[in-house]
């Protein structure tokens, strides 16, 4: 069997978004994966107020958070890129002042503005934190825009009461903007990422980044696709990846994990 690290996107490719579960399938996966001698990372867009528990306890040996912003390596914090205060303090006035709603997401908190209207965000919020309604993501921490809060990245919405295009205008020197559907943008740091994440414990760690393999399934995973020595996309997400990558596996429910795992050598 090969010893490879491996980074696991959360939403879509570990969790099945609409049962909300990790499939058993994929569980042993990653539990044979380790026995054999690889390691197991996550690389989500989730920051690490956010990241679900019960999957940091699946034993994983790090992750790389809020697309790249966080890192941890065996529970210890190892790198975190702090935005300006100043600059975190307009972000919040010009989100305010056109209109957009969302997320901002930080180490200790997810935070919200106190008018929220856009149908997801209300889930978010009524669900103590929870993302896009899922039930197993309780955030550790929930806060106001209002208060004292600091945040790394963005998951913004909205509708045509908003004015986005100002905004994006304004921070786009700042800011990488991914639209991830037609009214959701989610907003890194420029020169953060989940690659720059992945390249970061590859570098930590001394192992060669070819002998690492990214799995994902939507837009903000195409940048650490690429910069994996291995790719999988995952049957059922965004077809944008599909003619990008080494291999497309089977849907989450379908065993997709387990199965690119066997085609890899990895179990």
């Amino acid at each position: 069997m090969d010893k490879r690290i491996l980074f696991f996107d959360i939403d879509g490719t570990l969790i099945d978004e609409e049962k909300d579960i990790v499939p058993e399938s994929a569980v042993q996966a990653l539990k044979k994966a380790k026995e054999n001698g690889s390691m197991l990372f996550l690389c989500s867009g989730r920051c690490l107020a956010i990241i679900p528990e019960d999957i940091m306890a699946l034993g994983f040996d790090g992750m790389v958070g809020g697309c790249g912003t966080y890192i941890e390596i065996g529970g210890e914090e190892v790198y975190h890129h702090v935005l300006p205060e100043d600059l975190q303090k307009e972000v919040v006035q010009d989100l305010m002042r056109y209109h957009i709603d969302g997320v901002l997401e930080g180490r200790d908190c997810s935070a919200f503005r106190h008018d929220y209207w856009m149908p997801v965000v209300k889930s978010i919020f009524k669900e103590n934190g929870i993302f896009a309604q899922k039930a197993s993501f309780a955030a550790r921490t929930q806060c106001f825009w209002e208060e004292e809060f600091s945040f790394d990245k963005m998951a913004l919405w909205f509708d045509e009461s908003s004015d986005m295009e100002s905004f994006r205008r304004k921070y786009e020197g700042e800011f990488e903007f991914i639209l991830r559907d037609p009214t959701f943008y989610e907003v890194v740091p420029r020169g953060i990422s989940k690659a720059t994440g992945i390249q970061f414990v590859c570098q930590r760690l001394g192992i060669d980044i070819g002998q690492s393999i990214a799995f994902g399934d939507s837009a903000n995973d195409i940048s650490m696709l690429q910069a994996a020595g291995l790719s999988v996309a995952m049957g059922g997400g965004n077809p944008i990846l599909f003619d990008q990558v080494d291999y497309v596996t089977d849907p989450v429910m379908e065993d997709g994990i387990a199965n690119a795992m066997k085609y890899f050598n990895i179990i």
